[in-house]
């Protein structure tokens, strides 16, 4: 069924999501706050919208849709205030769907497999809390519906895992496990979710298989010909994402499972 789309947010994942769903034959429309990415959203195949500030003007067509994707990276300035305004606005729109893209720093490192229910908001208790915080913003709304998808550590084209650890030294928790997922399987799980229906949800969406950080790493930099990094023996918290829930509800198969076998 031919779906109205609107992505709000086309960088590393947000622009590839528009190709591919523009390719599926759905109605695909970006926004950026870029007057110089208006020609690269459109050659994608999507309507490019063009984001002024201060404010957001939800009376322009691209938040008359069906679906809004927001893909906005929390790092960006402003980003809560963004996000905020965002959800504020949605109230008004009309639009009845939302795809929010979040992150797995929303849980803390307990040397443990985390699950959805185990990010717990705990003042200053970690990096994630206002992020989560924002995910609840959009989940309490009754005004439209939220799936909310927590993705891994990203890879993936222009994201090549090799670079991120080339020539460090010293090291800890080599034996630490890595939650990593592709842009293939990012984009996979919110093309699922808008053709299955999968609303009011959250998932993690990460790799089911962790390598250690040494075994991969290590590997990875070779592969690309860079200094691999090297370890001590020291030990690092850490946590071990599962996408379990994901794979249970709704029977999504990882096109990338295993990062290892990517390298």
């Amino acid at each position: 069924m031919r779906t109205s789309i609107s992505i709000l947010g086309c960088g590393w994942l947000g622009l590839p999501l528009g190709k591919v769903l523009a390719d599926y034959a759905h109605e695909v429309k970006g926004a950026t706050t870029s007057i110089n990415k208006l020609p690269v959203i459109n050659s994608a195949g999507m309507e490019a919208f063009l984001l002024k500030g201060p404010g957001i003007d939800t009376d322009m067509d691209f938040f008359k849709t069906d679906v809004l994707i927001i893909t906005l990276p929390p790092s960006i300035p402003g980003y809560l205030q963004i996000v905020d305004e965002v959800r504020e606005r949605l109230v008004v729109s009309g639009i009845k769907k939302v795809i929010f893209i979040s992150s797995t720093s929303v849980y803390p490192n307990t040397n443990s497999i985390v699950v959805e229910k185990d990010a717990i908001n705990v003042a200053s208790a970690h990096s994630g809390v206002a992020l989560l915080e924002v995910e609840e913003g959009f989940r309490q709304s009754k005004n439209f519906d939220t799936t909310i998808l927590r993705l891994a550590g990203l890879y993936g084209p222009g994201r090549e895992p090799g670079r991120f650890l080339a020539g460090k030294k010293g090291l800890s928790g080599a034996d630490n496990p890595v939650n990593l997922v592709h842009q293939e399987d990012c984009i996979g799980v919110i093309k699922a979710v808008i053709e299955q229906g999968f609303w009011n949800k959250t998932f993690n969406v990460c790799a089911p298989s962790h390598p250690t950080r040494k075994q991969f790493y290590t590997l990875a930099c070779k592969k690309m010909n860079l200094e691999p990094p090297t370890f001590s023996g020291e030990k690092a918290p850490y946590k071990m994402v599962s996408a379990e829930r994901l794979l249970r509800e709704t029977g999504y198969k990882f096109q990338r499972p295993d990062p290892l076998q990517d390298l």
